[in-house]
């Protein structure tokens, strides 16, 4: 009888940073109606994903709202988007801790890390600025990988909503 084969992830490196990850939408909690909303960056304008200009739209009340680099700074690395610092909509809580995502490739890269048996440092052995090298140890424990895999679940299916 085979063995089961492991599962397993090698760290994309710089090919999903946070700044790459917001160059695409980012799901947000509407400020006018905390319905589900986008923050969407304009791909003609600035060479750098960070230093486009991005606009607040939302579906359901029709908000917009336009966020310049040459107005306000960005803030990185917190359960809000770097723009308009609105709440993201991907949001649980795990075992006290905050698990957040920017959008669907967020989320769907964390659920793989998080699913693997073998965790591999990327192509050129590790980098500092790498997404996966900065999670947080709770989110790297194998004793929360159930919990965290539920919460992507749920996360994954508002979403969809």
């Amino acid at each position: 009888m085979k063995a089961a084969r492991a599962s397993r992830f090698r760290d994309p490196t710089s090919d999903y940073s946070l700044y790459n990850l917001a160059a695409h939408p980012i799901d947000v909690v509407c400020p006018r109606c905390a319905a589900h909303a986008r923050v969407v960056a304009d791909p003609a304008a600035g060479e750098l994903p960070t230093t486009r200009p991005r606009r607040l739209v939302c579906r359901t009340c029709g908000l917009a709202a336009t966020w310049s680099p040459r107005d306000r700074s960005s803030c990185w690395g917190v359960a809000v988007d770097p723009f308009f610092r609105q709440p993201l909509w991907l949001t649980a809580t795990v075992r006290g801790h905050r698990l957040w995502a920017y959008n669907r490739a967020h989320l769907d890269l964390l659920a793989e890390f998080v699913a693997a048996d073998l965790r591999e440092r990327g192509p050129y052995g590790g980098c500092s600025m790498s997404l996966i090298e900065k999670l947080p140890a709770w989110l790297k424990s194998r004793r929360n990988r159930a919990d965290v895999l539920a919460a992507v679940a749920r996360l994954r299916a508002r979403e969809a909503r």
